[in-house]
């Protein structure tokens, strides 16, 4: 009978060992998971500045009294003005001077040019 309860003690003794190091593991995965997030954190933060630079070079000497509200409204602004301008330039057609030439756009003779360059 000691024998079985000397079994038990070193089963209940192992039981414990795992639970120790299970909540070892637990902490080191945590421990893994909140540095990952602090570099995801780190590496948004970078672009974010990195961006806002190049938005501030392109608003010119003023840049530091436009706020971030005008800023993005002149961006969807020049966006809309690309879409209009890209809108009319699509149904502007190059006269043909060959009947067989297919007919292009100017905003195709762009696009074009844009990818040889």
């Amino acid at each position: 009978m000691p024998e079985e309860i000397e079994k038990v003690k070193k089963m209940e003794d192992r039981i414990a060992k795992l639970e120790a190091q299970q909540k070892q593991l637990k902490a080191k995965k945590r421990a893994l998971r909140n540095r990952i997030s602090q570099q995801n954190r780190k590496a948004r933060t970078k672009r974010l500045i990195e961006k806002g630079a190049i938005l501030e070079k392109f608003q010119g000497a003023g840049a530091d009294k436009i706020s971030a509200d005008d800023s993005l409204t002149a961006l969807v602004q020049l966006q809309n003005d690309f879409d209009s301008l890209k809108a009319f330039t699509s149904n502007v057609k190059y006269r043909k001077n060959n009947p067989d030439e297919p007919t292009r756009t100017v905003y195709d003779n762009w696009e074009e040019q844009k990818n040889q360059n």
